[in-house]
């Protein structure tokens, strides 16, 4: 069942692997398409099918190679990125009502944002071979820590987090004095930003994800998303209950992921649509279409040569060289910027 979501603004999506084969075999494909033109008139009079051509055989293999790259990767899961994840979760008075006898209590905001990170957790360790790093923060006016740097076990991150909550519930609990002084007043986003945008320092040859969930609005400063940008972080945001514009313009400024909408879904937004978004191969399965599409142009050729340029519409054979020619070579360009877009990057020059 889909998720009611009030707004989401999906930023494109993660890639991990490099490689630079893919554009040493079109560069060689090229060659190849040349050379071959210097044997064969490519829009000549012709005697033989254009089947026994290079120039239709070279790129009907390759169309055929990328299609079945493109479904193995979608199939086996190839090309998923490696990920560090800083999750900070929002444990101002509003999450519990301004009760502190309410403190992570059930049914609070405060402990479904628990909840929500909870399952995330046992997702990333069940679903993934490559765990996500992941380390819990939480904030008010200040931001603590609530696990020990950036972990892939699972458990040892969720047994974390269940102590590091049940320790705080007992400090606040005992005077309101303690709850000021653990967390501050109020709800500082700057600060959590910051908090987790410096916790990655740690964090070598993976991509770096900062998700804050927060049932308030809160200004986010140009300096921590300068800060976030110069040290390749991207700021993604849960915002509960209501539209966010200064963090929603947060995430936009990283190339993150902004969702808003009702606490009951929370769960559904880290796992159904925060852990597919980060984790997903897609730019990969993207880039293999725009392969095959490329080299299915190139195939067409001399077919566009032979059966519509000269025989359909009777155009002489240096005209319908050029125009079948051209086609080629303009979706050989065209086709970059629209898999650009749609996969937020090529794969073979970002990892993230």
């Amino acid at each position: 069942m889909a998720l009611p979501v009030r707004s989401i603004n999906l930023i494109p999506f993660h890639s991990s692997v490099h490689s630079s084969y893919p554009f040493i075999l079109f560069l060689a494909f090229i060659y190849r398409v040349v050379k071959s033109t210097e044997d064969c008139p490519v829009v000549s009079s012709y005697r033989r099918a254009l089947w026994l051509y290079p120039l239709f055989q070279i790129p009907l293999m390759c169309l055929a190679a990328c299609l079945i790259a493109a479904l193995l990767f979608w199939l086996l899961g190839l090309g998923r990125p490696n990920v560090a994840v800083a999750i900070a979760i929002d444990l101002s008075g509003s999450t519990y009502n301004e009760e502190i006898s309410n403190f992570n209590a059930p049914g609070t905001v405060m402990a479904q944002e628990v909840q929500a990170v909870q399952a995330y957790i046992q997702q990333n360790t069940q679903q993934l071979k490559q765990p996500n790093a992941i380390q819990i923060f939480g904030f008010a006016g200040k931001t603590v820590p609530l696990t020990n740097a950036f972990q892939t076990d699972g458990q040892q991150v969720s047994d974390q987090l269940t102590g590091a909550m049940r320790q705080l519930q007992r400090r606040v609990v005992s005077s309101t004095q303690q709850v000021v002084q653990i967390l501050g007043q109020g709800t500082n986003l700057d600060r959590a930003i910051q908090s987790g945008t410096n916790a990655f320092a740690s964090v070598q040859k993976r991509c770096r994800e900062l998700l804050l969930v927060t049932d308030g609005m809160g200004q986010v400063s140009d300096n921590a998303i300068a800060d976030a940008i110069d040290k390749q972080v991207k700021i993604n945001a849960i915002v509960l209950g209501t539209n966010a514009p200064e963090i929603r313009s947060a995430t936009q400024s990283t190339n993150g992921l902004y969702i808003s909408g009702d606490v009951q879904n929370l769960q559904g937004f880290f796992t159904r649509i925060f852990f597919q978004h980060i984790n997903s191969n897609l730019p990969w399965v993207w880039f293999w279409l725009g392969a095959a599409w490329i080299s299915l142009m190139w195939t067409l050729i001399m077919p566009l040569d032979r059966w519509i340029f000269q025989g359909w519409l009777g155009f002489g054979w240096p005209l319908a060289g050029k125009l079948s020619l051209g086609n080629a070579f303009f979706w050989s360009i065209a086709t970059l910027p629209i898999v650009w877009r749609l996969a937020g990057g090529l794969p073979i020059l970002s990892r993230c």
